[in-house]
């Protein structure tokens, strides 16, 4: 098992959505584990702060734009001299019921939150197989294990990140592992409007089988689990960071 705070030296990490929320939480903690990182988001003034911050590349992106994650990752692999792991934390949520649902609002979340994770993938993987080895952790959610009245779009995104992840982890072994992560209720800018409903706190707070809402660095703790060497013999897992949510 790796040094606390050593775990990731010597990693080259891209780490997507990482102006805000989960991406910053896992950006923040990956630097303390010594990664050289390069981030991403579509909030071009506010992943640069946070690369400023910590003292590693950022740029705008769109994770849907495939000349946009193209030039990205050619700016990322000359800015860390490669890349052996890829965090993919870009992700939207719209609160509606299917029938609710415009095409266009289908179409977007799929857009971000499926097809904008694999095509970070589908451009980082040869870096990595160059490099000889590399990991890739993508995250899901509770929501694409279970369904959900008002989030259909979401939740079907979140289960196609999944098969992704393991037909993936199937594709590009033996060099590259590829995991899945899905966060139970995270208190992240994301789930802003589904925590402020009434009575959604507290029914949230009570259907874990731990009875609390979960935090960011619960999540990255199974994110540094899976990207570290300690998880060397962990390909095609997804991973529940949900208190004990999904499977009751």
């Amino acid at each position: 098992m790796g040094q606390p705070g050593k775990r990731l030296e010597g990693r080259r990490i891209v780490i997507t959505g990482a102006a805000r929320g989960m991406g910053l939480a896992t950006a923040e903690i990956f630097a303390g584990e010594g990664a050289s990182l390069a981030l991403c988001d579509r909030n071009e003034q506010g992943v640069r702060a946070a690369a400023d911050k910590l003292g590693c590349f950022g740029a705008g992106c769109d994770v849907s734009d495939e000349a946009d994650v193209a030039r990205f990752a050619a700016e990322a692999e000359q800015a860390m001299g490669g890349v052996d792991g890829l965090i993919n934390a870009a992700g939207i949520l719209i609160m509606k019921p299917l029938l609710e649902t415009s095409l266009a609002e289908w179409q977007r979340v799929l857009d971000i939150n499926l097809t904008g994770t694999m095509l970070m993938c589908k451009t980082l993987a040869p870096m990595m197989r160059q490099a000889g080895k590399g990991t890739i952790v993508n995250i899901s959610s509770i929501g694409g294990l279970r369904p959900a009245q008002t989030t259909t779009a979401y939740a079907v995104s979140k289960a196609g990140v999944i098969m992704l992840s393991n037909s993936l982890a199937a594709e590009l072994g033996p060099e590259v592992r590829v995991n899945t992560v899905c966060p139970g209720t995270i208190p992240t800018d994301m789930v802003t409007e589904l925590l402020a409903a009434e009575g959604s706190k507290d029914r949230l707070t009570e259907a874990p089988a731990l009875k609390r809402l979960g935090k960011a660095e619960d999540v990255v703790k199974a994110m540094l689990f899976l990207t570290s060497d300690e998880s060397s013999y962990v390909t095609g897992d997804t991973m529940s960071v949900d208190g004990g949510w999904a499977y009751r």
